[in-house]
């Protein structure tokens, strides 16, 4: 373990952190401007280090924007104190990396970059020959959310909704099989079942005896998920449906109509764990997560300012992928998306993941024939530069996957 690292602090929080997630070393010392230094990213950061690696000491300096001279002087003290030290080269303001050229012409001073996206590493030592090599950093999605200030609630789909074995998996690719073919109208069915449901609740062992009469079409997907194991105990005469759920995940699912595509576009990914090595379904984000009830009254975010919601903001992401350390943030819309969900999807992005981050709109059915405008909503999606995975229904898993793969920020 090398001890110390030198880090110009960066608005990018993962370009902070990546001497810290290679070498866990005993210090990494920040030095930045006070506009970007700011208090909410260093605790954010803090946060991080004592859960990534708790042993290592932060240290931060604060130098002055417009003075080479003071960058030059903090600098070169850093230097002293640590004569030893790696500076990382990633981040940082323009007048702190001419004070560190200035420096480093008269001492010898090792440096790194290690590119957040692709994890390569280039050593620069003195007297010595550049040398690179490439390592898979991976952070989880619960730890992007924390270094970026916020926090994953309990309500979080992995934590409180879902639970994904092998088995439950096969159900969703089943289910999914069914809601493709029935396209719009899986929509529709599901909204019918929801609703009939909350009017003829089941008894206390979950049995459900449902009138044909208002369900009207929606009993033959009733029939079509009991004919493919999603249900139990199904029998029907003129009037009446009676079932039990197979489990409340089917329930969920049933009862919902966007969550088949979520639940679809999560298992597809997680067939290429290589690619994807960590991801969440429901992610419920508390974006001030890094404080404390008292604080949370009186520090309104910049979402909370853009949103003119309240001072406790908490949005849901329904899918986010994690591309070793640089995450994929992923709104599904079953049916229509109007001009709020890239707006959102562009917000929570941008506040928890930066320039690293990928985001794209999932949509089960083609653009063109669930939105009026179309050819507007795909102009304004390109120029936020989010992806539009749309047509979904028609596309295979491996089509599907590939798409994901290839999201870009």
């Amino acid at each position: 373990m090398k001890d110390t690292y030198v880090e110009f602090f960066s608005e990018e929080a993962l370009e902070n952190v990546m001497c810290l997630l290679q070498y866990k070393p005993a210090r990494v010392v920040y030095l930045g401007y006070k506009v970007t230094m700011v208090t909410r990213k260093m605790k954010s950061l803090i946060n991080f280090a004592r859960l990534m690696s708790p042993d290592t000491v932060l240290e931060f300096i604060e130098v002055q924007r417009d003075s080479l001279d003071s960058c030059i002087a903090s600098l070169s003290d850093v230097a002293d104190r640590y004569p030893e030290a790696y500076y990382e080269l990633t981040g940082g303001g323009e007048m702190l990396l001419i004070a560190f050229g200035f420096l480093s012409a008269s001492r010898k001073l090792k440096t790194l970059r290690i590119d957040p996206y692709t994890g390569l590493e280039v050593n620069m030592l003195p007297g010595e020959k550049p040398t690179q090599h490439k390592d898979n950093l991976k952070i989880s999605v619960k730890e992007n959310i924390i270094l970026h200030g916020g926090q994953l609630t309990r309500q979080t789909g992995n934590y409180s909704t879902w639970s994904f074995t092998s088995d439950f998996k096969e159900d969703i690719r089943i289910i999914w099989d069914i809601a493709r073919k029935l396209e719009h109208r899986w929509n529709k069915y599901c909204s019918v079942i929801e609703d009939v449901i909350k009017s003829y609740p089941c008894d206390e062992t979950g049995y459900y005896i449902l009138p044909k009469s208002a369900l009207g079409e929606a009993g033959t997907l009733l029939g079509k998920l009991n004919g493919v194991g999603m249900l139990k105990d199904f029998s029907q005469d003129n009037k009446r449906i009676r079932f039990r759920f197979k489990s409340t995940s089917i329930k969920n699912i049933v009862t919902k109509t966007g969550n088949i595509l979520e639940l679809h576009v999560y298992e597809v990914a997680s067939r290429a764990p290589e690619v994807f090595t960590d991801q969440i379904i429901g992610a419920m984000i508390d974006w001030n997560g890094d404080k404390s009830e008292e604080e949370k009254q009186i520090y309104a975010s910049d979402y909370e300012k853009y949103m003119h919601s309240t001072y406790d903001t908490i949005n849901e992401i329904d899918v986010v992928l994690m591309r070793c350390s640089a995450p994929i943030f992923i709104s599904c819309k079953s049916g229509k998306a109007g001009s709020n969900a890239l707006h959102e999807l562009e917000t929570v992005t941008r506040r928890f993941g930066g320039k690293y981050a990928s985001k794209a709109l999932a949509m089960a059915m083609p653009l063109e024939s669930s939105q009026s405008g179309s050819s507007f909503f795909r102009e304004r999606a390109k120029e936020m530069h989010i992806w539009v995975i749309d047509n979904i229904y028609h596309m295979t898993d491996e089509q599907l996957l590939n798409r994901l793969i290839k999201l870009q920020p």
